[in-house]
């Protein structure tokens, strides 16, 4: 059967692409309108077609190595997609593979589709790739498989993963002016040391003035810039490599963990990172059908805090000795009171999913609030802090001037 690319739009005027076999343009165009979509486009792939191999060919061509959120949360709602019309698994992974832009998501997928080929089922051949499926996807994945119902925790996971990029390119947003500032007066530093101050050494040399501390200091560097740019770069180059070493050691991060999350200012966004994404991941496995003790279980692989995953698995054993979840979150002393309240409501009512929706929407309005705070606090001090750095840099040099002024 013909393969047909397609973009529609949904009544929320959200746009998704996908792939799908069809016997005619017709039979697909009905099919897309039966699930109340707005068609944009319809276009049939010819196999075998000179001029379709080679826009594939090109298409490959621009493929990034990379594999990005957008290219999880693409692969997730084109696979519920072509799951719920009727595609077997092996035939959808072989469409969605050629229609990724990523080409490391590609070989990924041609792997899962040989290993499910083998014998394997879909959620053990994306474990053997921890560093692309996350234990999240695993145990959505599964659940789908044991209650026959994949193409359902699919597309809940692909609104999950297109809610999430959609914060994160908030978060981005918001952090990029700041960002810029940072490096402006970084380089700004830069420009002085190297190349404007050493013009005026000759000149506060040849008066035989007498330097003022904060001048001679700045000259000092300057200097080491002029004579080792190289070493000083290098110096920077291996402090990055080994901080980032050290950060991934698990004493290291063990330590940095507790410690972040009490640090002033960053700590509390820190706090804030996980407590969303632990009631989010929650929330999301919750509605697919993940057990509590399970769902636990993956949410203390995903929080990325050593900390925090350690007091969820103490959580997790206490609820696996038949304790509840509201209590057991009372007793860490670090989750608030509301995630422990809100829990005891989803308990008493039996609507667990949808209690840590609202509180997870919670949390990320909070974080989000937080990052936008912090932003416009950091604008104007980041400008004074530049005008402090200029201004010094400036007096300095004109310390001496005056005293050059003085002689003559």
């Amino acid at each position: 059967m013909p393969i047909f690319h397609y973009v529609v739009k949904t009544k929320n005027l959200k746009t998704i692409k996908g792939s799908e076999e069809a016997g005619s343009q017709t039979e697909i165009v009905a099919k897309l309108r039966a699930r109340d979509f707005f068609i944009v486009e319809v276009k049939e792939l010819k196999k075998g077609a000179k001029s379709s191999n080679s826009e594939i060919f090109r298409k490959r061509n621009r493929k990034r190595a990379s594999v990005k959120l957008n290219d999880l949360t693409f692969f997730a709602r084109n696979l519920s997609t072509t799951l719920s019309s009727g595609v077997t698994l092996l035939r959808s992974l072989e469409i969605i593979s050629i229609q990724t832009g990523s080409l490391g998501l590609e070989k990924v997928l041609k792997s899962c589709f040989k290993e499910i080929k083998n014998g394997l089922s879909f959620g053990e051949s994306i474990e053997k790739f921890p560093k692309i499926f996350n234990p999240l996807w695993v145990g959505i994945v599964r659940v789908g498989e044991t209650s026959g119902n994949l193409p359902f925790v699919l597309e809940r996971l692909a609104g999950y993963l297109e809610m999430k990029m959609e914060f994160e390119r908030k978060i981005k947003s918001a952090m990029i002016y700041p960002a810029i500032l940072l490096v402006a007066a970084f380089l700004a530093l830069i420009v002085f040391l190297k190349f404007i101050f050493p013009q005026f050494s000759s000149l506060f040399t040849q008066f035989d003035v007498e330097l003022p501390p904060l001048t001679q200091f700045l000259f000092n560097v300057s200097n080491v810039l002029q004579e080792k740019f190289g070493l000083v770069v290098l110096i920077f180059v291996l402090f990055g490599i080994l901080f980032m070493y050290l950060k991934n050691l698990p004493g290291t991060k063990k330590v940095w963990d507790k410690i972040s999350i009490r640090l002033p200012i960053l700590g509390n966004l820190l706090y804030l990172i996980y407590l969303e994404r632990i009631t989010s991941t929650i929330y999301i496995l919750l509605d697919g059908g993940l057990p509590l003790v399970y769902t636990l279980e993956v949410t203390s692989q995903c929080v990325g805090s050593t900390f925090f995953r350690d007091k969820i698995l103490a959580v997790e054993q206490r609820v696996r000795d038949g304790n509840t979840l509201s209590e057991e979150f009372s007793k860490q002393g670090i989750f608030p009171l509301l995630i422990s309240e809100m829990s005891k409501i989803g308990e008493e009512t039996g609507t667990m999913p949808s209690v840590f929706e609202k509180v997870s929407v919670h949390y990320r309005k909070e974080l989000t609030t937080s990052v936008e705070r912090l932003v416009a606090a950091f604008e104007p001090l980041m400008i004074i802090f530049m005008g402090i750095i200029i201004g010094g840099i400036v007096i300095s040099l004109f310390l001496p001037i005056f005293k050059i002024s003085d002689i003559g």
